[in-house]
C-alpha cells in the first residue's frame, strides 16, 4: 500500500495574519491581532514571541516585558527570549531584573548583556570577565572587544586594552570610532607616535571624515609636526560647513604658538551672525591674549559647559586671576583639576613623589662613599643640566640662554629619563667606565635626535631632574646645574593653576596637598644629592630676573665662563624665533617681563594655609618671606 504525504501543519489565521502585518511594519496592529487572539490560542508561544518582537520595534520596552515574561516561562531555556527579555527590562531601567536573567550565562549575546549592566553600574572589575566570557563564546564579538577595550582603559590596563581595540579593528576595519577610541587611549596613555600611527590608518579608510581630520590634526601637533597639525586641521574646517572642535583645536594651537595674527584671523573668519556659543572660546583667549580681561571674563562665561571643560576651567581660572578675582581664580583651577585627573587613566603604581621618596631612603653615605670617579672619554663636554621645580622661571631662563651663540638648549627632552631606562639592575656606585662610556653615547644620541647641535654647549632644560642629580652626576661629573628658584608658595600655587598633561609627575599638581609634599620631597633630593655628591650649581632666582635680568644673568655667564652676548635680554626676539614651547609658560615667554606673577601667594593665602607648613622652610632657607 502506498504512503500518503502528510500535510504541513498551517498556522491559525490569527497567527498568519500578524505575521503577514509585521512584514508590512505595522507593529501597532500586530500588537492588536496578538491580544486578541492570546485568550483561545492553543500554543501562545509564536503569538508571545511576535509581540515581544514588535513591541520592541516600538521602543515600548514597558510593553514588550510582559509579552516575553509569559513567553520565557514557557520557554526557560530560549537564550534569544532571554536576551530579549534583559534588553527590555534595560529599556526600562531595571538593571537588576535584566542581571538576575543573564548573569553567569556562557553564550555571547546574554555574556555582553551581563558586561554592559556591570560597565553601566562602574562595576568595572565584574564587567571585564564577563566580556571575556563573551569573546570566549564568540571570538568574532567586536561589540565585546569595543567594549572590553574601554573597560581596560578606564581601569588603566593599557596594553590589554589596545590589544581589545585592535582585534576589533580587525573584525571591523571600517568602523571609524573604534579607531577613536583606540587614538583616545593612545593619547591618555601619552603613546603619541602609536596613536598619530592609528588615526593615519583611520584617515585611510575615511579620509574626509572631519572628525579623524580633526583628530589627526591633533595627534600631529602632540608629535611637533606643527605644519602637518595646522594643514590637517584646516582641511578639517574645510570638509565641515559648521563651527565645531577643528576651529576650536586650531585657534588653541595659534594660541600655543603665539600666532595671534593668525588666530585674530580665525576668530574673524568663524564670526558669522549664525557662529555657535562655541565660538566664545576662542573669542575669550583672543580677548585674553590682548590684555582686555573683563571682556574675557564675559566671553569665558558664556562658554557651553558641556565644551572643552577642562581648558574652560582654566581660562576662567586663568582670566580671574589676572583681574586679581582669587574668590573665582581658585575654584575654577579646582574644578580644572578634577576634570584633569577624570580624563586621565587612573595611577598605575607609585606617584612621582613616592618614587623619589624611595631614592632618598637609598641616598645614604653608605652608598656614596664607594664611588670612584671616572674620566669621560668621548670629545664632548659635560652638559649644562637647567632645573628647578616647575613654574620656577626655567622657560624663561632658557629662552634668556638661548641668546648665548656658544649653547644648545634642549627644552623638557626626555635625554636623562631614556638614558636612566638603559641602567637596568645596574646599580650607580657599581658602574665601569665602559658601561659609564655606553651610557654618556646614549644620552648624546638621543639629544642628537631632539636638535641638539654638538658643535655647542648642550643646556639640558628639564625641571624635575632635580631629582635625578646622582645619576646624572655619575654619568657627567663635570656637570653644570642651574637652579632656577622661585618663592615656594608661588611656585606650588602656580603648579595648581597650571594646564599641564597629565603623566606621573605632572599628576602631583592636580591637588595642592599633593603638590607640596611633591615640592618637599624634590627639593631633600637636590640638598640630599648636594651633601654626597658635591657639584657645580648656580642659583637664578625668578624674582631678581624679572625685575633687572641683566643684574642676574652677568654672574651665571661668568659662571659658565662664557662671553656676555647683549641677544640674552632679547628674549621677546628669541621667543619669537623658537618656535613651539612644550610648558606651561608658552604664553608668557613673548610677552615683557613683568612681576605680577611676584607675591601672587598673598592673595592667596586662605587657599594655600593647609600647606605653608610644608613649604615654610623652604622659604625661610631661601630667604623668603612667609607672612
Amino acid at each position: 500500500m502506498a504512503s500518503r504525504p502528510v500535510s504541513p501543519k498551517v498556522p491559525p489565521p490569527a497567527l498568519l495574519k500578524a505575521l503577514h502585518t509585521m512584514r508590512a511594519g505595522d507593529m501597532e496592529s500586530v500588537l492588536d491581532i496578538v491580544d486578541s487572539a492570546l485568550p483561545d490560542a492553543a500554543d501562545r508561544a509564536p503569538y508571545l514571541a511576535l509581540a515581544g518582537q514588535a513591541a520592541l520595534r516600538l521602543n515600548r520596552a514597558d510593553r514588550a516585558i510582559g509579552y516575553l515574561v509569559d513567553l520565557l516561562a514557557l520557554h526557560p531555556d530560549d537564550r534569544a527570549t532571554k536576551a530579549n527579555l534583559a534588553n527590555a527590562l534595560l529599556g526600562v531601567g531595571d538593571f537588576a531584573r535584566a542581571l538576575e536573567i543573564v548573569a553567569g550565562a556562557p553564550e555571547a549575546s546574554l555574556a555582553r548583556i551581563e558586561a554592559y549592566i556591570h560597565q553601566h553600574q562602574d562595576r568595572l572589575d565584574e564587567a571585564v570577565p564577563a566580556y571575556r566570557r563573551a569573546i570566549a563564546a564568540d571570538a568574532n564579538d567586536l561589540a565585546s572587544w569595543n567594549n572590553l577595550g574601554n573597560v581596560l582603559a578606564q581601569l588603566g590596563e593599557v596594553d590589554d586594552a589596545i590589544r581589545a581595540f585592535e582585534r576589533a579593528i580587525t573584525l571591523a576595519p571600517a568602523d571609524i570610532p573604534i579607531y577613536l577610541n583606540l587614538a583616545d587611549l593612545l593619547m591618555r596613555s601619552d603613546l603619541q607616535e602609536a596613536r598619530l600611527r592609528t588615526l593615519k590608518d583611520a584617515q585611510s579608510v575615511a579620509p574626509e571624515n572631519p572628525q579623524v581630520l580633526t583628530e589627526l590634526g591633533l595627534a600631529y601637533a602632540a608629535n611637533d609636526d606643527l605644519e602637518n597639525a595646522i594643514a590637517t586641521l584646516r582641511e578639517a574646517i574645510d570638509r565641515s560647513p559648521d563651527f565645531g572642535a577643528a576651529q576650536l583645536e586650531l585657534g588653541l594651537i595659534f594660541e600655543t604658538l603665539n600666532r595671534v595674527d593668525d588666530l585674530a584671523a580665525l576668530v574673524e573668519q568663524s564670526n558669522t551672525k549664525d557662529a555657535p556659543p562655541e565660538l566664545s572660546f576662542l573669542l575669550a583667549w583672543q580677548a585674553r591674549r590682548e590684555g582686555r580681561f573683563d571682556d574675557a571674563a564675559a566671553l569665558a562665561e558664556a562658554i557651553p559647559e558641556t565644551i572643552l571643560p577642562l581648558r574652560r576651567y582654566h581660562l576662567i581660572g586663568g582670566i580671574a586671576d589676572r583681574r586679581g578675582d582669587a574668590a573665582t581664580a581658585f575654584p575654577a583651577f579646582e574644578q580644572m583639576n578634577r576634570e584633569a585627573v577624570a580624563l586621565s587613566p587612573p595611577l598605575a603604581g607609585p606617584s612621582f613623589r613616592s618614587k623619589v621618596e624611595a631614592d632618598l631612603a637609598v641616598w645614604t653615605n653608605e652608598w656614596a662613599g664607594g664611588w670612584v670617579n671616572v674620566e669621560s672619554a668621548d670629545e664632548f663636554r659635560d652638559p649644562i643640566f637647567l632645573v628647578g621645580f616647575p613654574r620656577s622661571g626655567t622657560t624663561l631662563l632658557d629662552t634668556m640662554l638661548m641668546g648665548l651663540p656658544t649653547l644648545s638648549v634642549l627644552e623638557e627632552r626626555p635625554m636623562v629619563a631614556r638614558t636612566l631606562a638603559l641602567l637596568g639592575d645596574d646599580a650607580l656606585p657599581t658602574l665601569t667606565p665602559d658601561r659609564i662610556g655606553e651610557l654618556r653615547a646614549a644620552y648624546f644620541e638621543y639629544a642628537r635626535e631632539y636638535g641638539w647641535a654638538d658643535d655647542r654647549w648642550l643646556v639640558d632644560k628639564h625641571p624635575l631632574n632635580m631629582a635625578r642629580v646622582p645619576f646624572i652626576q655619575r654619568l657627567f661629573p663635570k656637570a653644570r646645574f642651574i637652579l632656577a628658584e622661585r618663592h615656594p608658595y608661588d611656585v606650588v600655587l602656580s603648579c595648581f593653576m597650571a594646564n599641564f598633561q597629565l603623566n606621573v609627575a605632572m599628576r602631583s599638581f592636580t591637588s595642592l596637598d599633593e603638590a607640596a609634599k611633591t615640592y618637599d620631597a624634590v627639593f631633600s633630593a637636590w640638598h640630599r644629592a648636594q651633601t654626597l655628591l658635591p657639584f657645580q650649581s648656580h642659583a637664578v632666582r625668578y624674582e631678581r630676573l624679572v625685575v633687572d635680568s641683566a643684574a642676574e644673568l652677568t654672574p651665571l655667564v661668568e659662571w659658565l665662563g662664557e662671553e656676555w652676548h647683549d641677544d640674552l635680554l632679547d628674549h621677546q626676539q628669541t621667543a619669537s624665533a623658537r618656535g613651539r614651547v612644550r610648558t606651561a609658560s608658552y604664553s608668557q615667554i613673548g610677552e615683557k617681563l613683568y612681576t605680577h606673577a611676584s607675591d601672587r601667594w598673598r592673595r592667596y593665602s586662605d587657599h594655600l594655609a593647609p600647606v605653608m607648613p610644608i613649604l615654610r622652610p623652604w622659604a625661610e632657607r631661601m630667604g623668603y618671606e612667609t607672612e
